[in-house]
């Protein structure tokens, strides 16, 4: 295999193809958190570190692989988890994409992980 072909996939381990969309899925995400009182405003968000994303992906040529994934901790409610995945949906389809997988942690974000729910929308 060619040494620039092995380099180009390493370095995109780190892509962000995807980070404008990302910010999009995360600001749906906040609104639901706040509207379910997990946090009082979007800083508050931020500071209780309760939501990360990325949007990362690897494209060469008509191949793609990743999307925008999405990490939410200390929740252990459905009723949080189906208006998450339901504004991501919502997104989604405002977006035309890409894909999200929504990952939902009851545990805190650096504690061993104790994962709640799990959806995938694409």
């Amino acid at each position: 295999m060619p040494l620039w072909l092995l380099f180009g996939l390493w370095s995109m381990s780190g892509s962000h193809v995807y980070h404008a969309q990302a910010l999009i899925y995360i600001d749906s995400a906040q609104g639901v958190l706040i509207a379910h009182g997990l946090c009082q405003n979007r800083n508050d968000c931020v500071l209780k570190q309760i939501l990360f994303g990325n949007g990362g992906a690897v494209k060469i040529g008509p191949f793609e692989s990743g999307g925008v994934q999405l990490s939410v901790y200390e929740v252990s409610s459905p009723d949080v988890v189906g208006d998450l995945v339901k504004a991501m949906g919502e997104t989604y389809k405002k977006q035309r994409g890409p894909r999200v997988r929504l990952d939902v942690y009851s545990s805190r974000h650096l504690e061993r992980e104790v994962l709640f729910a799990s959806a995938s929308i694409q």
